[in-house]
């Protein structure tokens, strides 16, 4: 398969993923077609409010018996196979989301919006914030990012990543299982799959944009329990937003002010996060109150 390049040269067509970051569109181009199915698990295109885009060539192209990572003209690594093409790439868009936003700390959250309001799911990895995340899509949330948000003065905006969802958690997912297994996925070391799933492809819409919290719920996992809600005091909630929250080298007084300003202003609650069902009611009467 082939393409005409002008006076008479022909190049291999490029197969093509876009992500993004904030501020920058990174469109992932290559011949080879396993590399581009590999690296569908990257694709992130959500609708992000704020100035257009910088464009961000990468090309990844056989080389050797290896593939070599071109940036914008300029090659920045070789490496030995697609997953190795899927694990660099992913580091390194992870690492311009965080030069994106030089001066504001980032937190290990999901957020959502419903009715103009937005909420901030808040815990360690594993906690259940995906799967929270998801089970509140079907109740009417929509989600702009299930992972990290940054935290600029009075402001939060999610870092763009689609959702993430492990096989492992399909079975919680049943009504919409069909559709998150067509999804993109990685391999882990386990051999276990990781899906890449747009929230569009749920029902949901999928926009970015800055803005105030209205609710944080700190989730702290009760696995095969059952779930409760109780509310925060802002001083225990500084405590824990602290706890999961990346800080600059430099301003850091700046961004630790705009965390506890954050715990003192919104609606702070605990939810012991077990059956899913318990705690979406949990949040909905906490919410509606």
């Amino acid at each position: 398969m082939h393409r005409f390049a002008g006076q008479g040269r022909i190049d291999p067509i490029q197969f093509e993923v876009v992500a993004r970051t904030l501020d920058r569109r990174f469109r992932l181009q290559t011949p080879d077609r396993g590399v581009f199915e590999a690296v569908r698990f990257l694709d992130c295109t959500p609708d992000v409010v704020g100035p257009p885009p910088r464009d961000v060539v990468v090309s990844i192209e056989p080389f050797r018996n290896r593939f070599r990572i071109v940036e914008q003209g300029a090659g920045i690594k070789e490496v030995l196979d697609a997953r190795a093409v899927v694990e660099f790439l992913h580091m390194r868009l992870f690492a311009c989301s965080i030069d994106d936003r030089p001066q504001a700390a980032i937190m290990h959250a999901a957020s959502l919006r419903r009715d103009g309001r937005r909420l901030l799911l808040v815990g360690t990895k594993g906690a259940g914030k995906s799967t929270l995340a998801l089970r509140l899509l079907r109740a009417g949330y929509e989600i702009e990012g299930d992972e990290h948000v940054f935290i600029d003065g009075s402001s939060v905006v999610a870092r763009p990543r689609a959702c993430r969802v492990k096989e492992a958690a399909l079975p919680r997912h049943a009504d919409m299982a069909d559709i998150i297994a067509a999804a993109p996925f990685y391999r882990d070391h386990f051999n276990d799959r990781i899906f890449n799933v747009d929230p569009r492809a749920l029902g949901s819409s999928w926009r970015i944009e800055p803005g105030e919290v209205d609710y944080v719920i700190a989730l702290r996992p009760n696995h095969g329990g059952y779930s409760s809600l109780r509310a925060l005091q802002p001083s225990a909630m500084v405590q824990f937003l602290m706890s999961e929250t990346g800080w600059r080298e430099t301003g850091r007084g700046a961004s630790v002010a705009a965390v506890a300003a954050l715990a003192g202003r919104v609606k702070a609650f605990d939810l012991s996060l077990g059956d899913h069902a318990t705690a979406i009611r949990c949040i909905e009467v906490a919410t509606a109150a």
